[in-house]
């Protein structure tokens, strides 16, 4: 077996080639555009017979990349860079460079580290959604400002007609990212999302766009995990010490969309109600209860979806029971 490790950046890729025992038996520097990655793959395509190809997820920088190796049937692993970043500290000189990353990123892959993508990974679904959620953003913020113009500067009709018109081109902006997200998605999954407190059509498809499928992932423990609202554990001899404080892997927008879910579902679910209480009551503040129930509440999506059975709630139980 070949695996290429790719470090990727927006305008160069540097890469090297290993074979089964980790040595580097190639590297190589190309521009990062699709005629000079199609030469490559084509090169080691002629060359080699089992390939396998990985690089971390950079933002937008691999996406050519990766879909060139899919075209030619080549394997291709998405590494999270929280898992380079525990390699290189694990090594005694700690030494960083671009080479080093692509021959970490090979060794990773050789491992089977990383997530093999597929063609729905680079639909336009997750980019168009997230628009919407920052013209959501970028609305708020005009909205502060035509308020403070209302306050401090009345007489200037002028100028705040021209922030409500930005406002209300803000808001047909975003609700037509929004819609033609939702329209992307499957409905059957958005309708099962839904049957769960606290998840609405936004959110629903908010959570659809970055978890992908849920196939890929073992159990409820690993889509928290994959998220980034599992706790911290610090472990040095017999101590053992967990904190409140969350990993924050994964994608910062999914995290958004499951706290504000949590905030809802919170209000208005009677468990989700009692066990934010208990929370409190144990010491927690606002935010790091609400985190508990969203962490909960990834429990009941991954659930509800893997079985593809809508969420029904638990019978409340008499006084005293």
């Amino acid at each position: 077996m070949t695996i290429i490790g790719f470090d990727v950046a927006k305008d160069a890729i540097v890469g090297v080639r290993i074979d089964r025992s980790a040595q580097i038996k190639e590297q190589f520097v190309i521009g990062n555009t699709e005629p000079e990655i199609q030469v490559l793959i084509e090169r080691f395509v002629a060359t080699k017979r089992r390939l396998v190809a990985a690089c971390e997820a950079t933002a937008e920088f691999h996406v050519t990349l990766a879909k060139v190796c899919l075209k030619r049937g080549i394997p291709f692993r998405l590494l999270n860079p929280i898992l380079t970043k525990q390699f290189t500290r694990a090594t005694v000189r700690k030494k960083k460079t671009d080479l080093t990353d692509a021959h970490i990123i090979a060794k990773l892959a050789l491992q089977g580290e990383g997530t093999l993508v597929n063609d729905n990974h680079f639909l336009p679904v997750k980019a168009i959604a997230r628009t919407g959620h920052r013209l959501i953003r970028i609305q708020q913020t005009v909205h502060l400002m035509s308020e403070r113009y209302r306050q401090h500067l009345p007489d200037e009709t002028e100028l705040r007609e021209q922030l409500d018109q930005c406002l209300k081109l803000l808001k047909a902006s975003a609700e037509f990212f929004r819609q033609r997200a939702r329209e992307s998605v499957d409905p059957a999954v958005l309708r099962l999302l839904q049957s769960i407190p606290g998840i609405g059509p936004t959110i629903a498809t908010g959570l659809v766009t970055e978890i992908g499928e849920i196939s890929r992932f073992r159990s409820g423990k690993a889509l928290v995990a994959y998220v980034g609202l599992d706790p911290k554990v610090k472990q040095s001899g017999i101590s053992l010490n967990h904190n409140t404080r969350i990993t924050k892997r994964g994608s910062a927008h999914l995290r958004k969309y499951l706290f504000v879910a949590a905030a809802i579902a919170e209000r208005f679910d009677a468990e989700l109600t009692a066990y934010y209480a208990k929370k409190r009551l144990e010491g927690k503040r606002y935010k790091e209860a609400t985190i508990a129930v969203a962490r909960k509440l990834t429990y009941r999506i991954y659930a509800v979806w893997k079985r593809g059975e809508k969420y029904e709630a638990r019978p409340s139980l008499p006084a005293g029971a």
